[in-house]
């Protein structure tokens, strides 16, 4: 049906935020230059906010283009139809290149960086004073130029902010240098044609909030939730050949390819009244770049530990991974378009600021936060682990790799040994998990992760409930069911509740035309905190 070219991944903007670059190579840009003429057409200063991986740097780099080249690499695009305007010099400063440094040094950075996108030859023996005061620099320059002849793009403004969180005296200094930078900004804003800021969160120390009286904040506005990010529509219209090649690689129907697309990579809203979620860009691109990896956890290995989040569990040690992965959020929705300091942002608001967390529905002024998806999921649990050094040993990572060939013999004892040893390794030995059969199996889930040829459902819903866990493989679906039983509790009893529930709730039946099915019933011991082998049950 399709050609191998149409298959080759040098099409696909794989790690790529440069617009023009893209567009020379004829690699696939999804065209959201509808509403980048909207927020272009705009003559105050915007900000925008969305999480990391999701095409920030790839916005702000087409808007470079658009207001320093005008339409050159805009053609066939929907702007190209309404853009009329002239043509600026463009000052883009991405702050997260300069964030993680000492003061002085940031200082140094930003007045350098300044004196660089306005290619200025400023002798910095004859000056070095002067780069420890980069909005002296900054106002200088932009002195210069004739009124509305400048665009001002900043990128990750919090990036300096959020390495600092944990560093109070280095914080303070960073945020006196941006402060006086943004006042400076104020003071010329008549030089400005365009000022465009992106970041993650909203600090209610920086004064970029308060400097421009005018400041639109775009981020919650209900036409702007796809602009970045994929909807439904984006991933048919352009890249629905890699769908079929993913079919193909993979061997499954191109309906289950979309259906697992959604499954792991979509759930995405941050308005209020969206029309439909997106997808994380990064993770179905990198999807589609080397599907033999399968649905894979794309969006927490490209960035490691996100910084945001362990900056804050620096100075917030109390914090519970199992809880928020487990229960509903409910929030005021003015709670989340509030300002906060830096270092005491609600963590419900940062998580969903970081992005794990999305708005599902609104009732009277009140949303609910919940997980988007199965990939933030196991990011969430990933976390989990490495902030308490939990991680898998090398030693078992490699027995892990077994689990796969266990299943397709259903070699239950080597699975229940390989299970006992994650929660053996896994979990402090002051937690309270195993009074709690789904945190248990999350435990397992989140270890399992790293065993890219294993698919992991949790919670599958049916027509009469949701199953624990499914591990699946290519030829067999491992079905189990979880239960706790407690020192008054005959383990027997556990287990027969654990098998009913199996039968009665028919799990596993929508792969019983491709797998082979096994479904186990686990009984979990909260006195001896272990998956107790003589009281697992295959489900006939």
């Amino acid at each position: 049906m399709y050609s191998n070219e149409i298959y080759d991944n040098r099409r696909l903007p794989y790690g790529l935020a440069d617009f023009s670059n893209i567009r020379e190579k004829n690699k696939i840009y999804v065209d959201k230059t509808e509403l980048i003429y909207k927020i272009a057409s705009h003559d105050v200063p915007i900000f925008f906010s969305r999480p990391r991986r999701f095409g920030k740097s790839l916005l702000i780099n087409t808007l470079s283009c658009l207001f320093e080249k005008g339409l050159e690499y805009f053609h066939g695009l929907e702007i190209e139809k309404k853009w009329n305007d002239t043509t600026y010099k463009v000052v883009h400063i991405d702050f997260s290149e300069i964030a993680n440094c000492t003061e002085q040094e940031f200082k140094y950075l930003l007045s350098t960086t300044i004196i660089n996108e306005f290619n200025i030859d400023y002798r910095i023996q004859e000056n070095s004073q002067k780069f420890q005061y980069p909005n002296i620099i900054f106002s200088e320059i932009i002195k210069r130029y004739n009124n509305s002849s400048l665009v001002l793009l900043i990128d990750e403004y919090d990036s300096p902010l959020v390495h600092h969180i944990h560093e109070p005296d280095t914080l303070k200094a960073i945020m006196n240098t941006l402060n006086n930078f943004y006042a400076t900004v104020k003071r010329y804003t008549d030089k400005f044609r365009f000022i465009f800021i992106t970041g993650v969160t909203r600090s209610s120390h920086v004064s970029i909030f308060s400097a421009f009286n005018n400041l639109l904040d775009l981020s919650f506005r209900d036409e702007f939730n796809s602009l970045l990010g994929f909807t439904k529509e984006d991933i048919k219209q352009y890249f629905d050949q890699y769908i079929e090649n993913a079919s193909r690689v993979l061997n499954v129907k191109n309906n289950d390819i979309y259906k697992n697309l959604e499954h792991y990579y979509d759930g995405f809203q941050f308005t209020l009244s969206a029309k439909e979620t997106v997808y994380n860009p990064w993770s179905v691109i990198s999807f589609f770049y080397n599907p033999n990896g399968g649905f894979s956890n794309y969006w927490f290995e490209s960035g490691g530990t996100p910084s945001i989040i362990m900056s804050y569990l620096k100075i917030n040690d109390t914090f519970d991974f199992l809880d928020y992965n487990k229960r509903d959020v409910f929030i005021e929705f003015n709670k989340i378009l509030r300002k906060y300091e830096i270092t005491d942002i609600p963590i419900h608001i940062l998580l969903f600021q970081a992005g794990y967390l999305t708005i599902r529905d609104e009732h009277d002024g009140t949303v609910h936060l919940v997980l988007p998806n199965t990939e933030v999921e196991e990011s969430l649990m990933m976390l989990y682990l490495e902030n308490n050094n939990l991680t898998p040993s090398r030693e078992l990572k490699q027995i892990m790799k077994n689990i796969c060939n266990d299943i397709d013999t259903r070699n239950l004892k080597s699975i229940v040994n390989i299970f006992n040893s994650i929660l053996n390794e896994c979990v402090s030995s002051l937690s309270n998990i195993f009074n709690d059969e789904r945190s248990i199996r999350d435990i397992i889930y989140a270890a399992l992760i790293q065993i890219p040829s294993l698919q992991k459902i949790k919670e599958r819903e049916t027509l009469k409930g949701k199953s624990d866990l499914e591990l699946i493989t290519k030829k067999t679906c491992m079905i189990i069911e979880f239960k706790r039983t407690y020192p008054q509790r005959d383990p027997k009893d556990s287990l027969k509740q654990a098998v009913n529930q199996i039968k009665e709730n028919r799990y596993g039946e929508i792969f019983s035309q491709t797998h082979s099915i096994y479904r186990v019933g686990m009984v979990v011991s909260s006195d001896k905190k272990m998956i107790l082998y003589d009281f697992c049950s295959e489900v006939i």
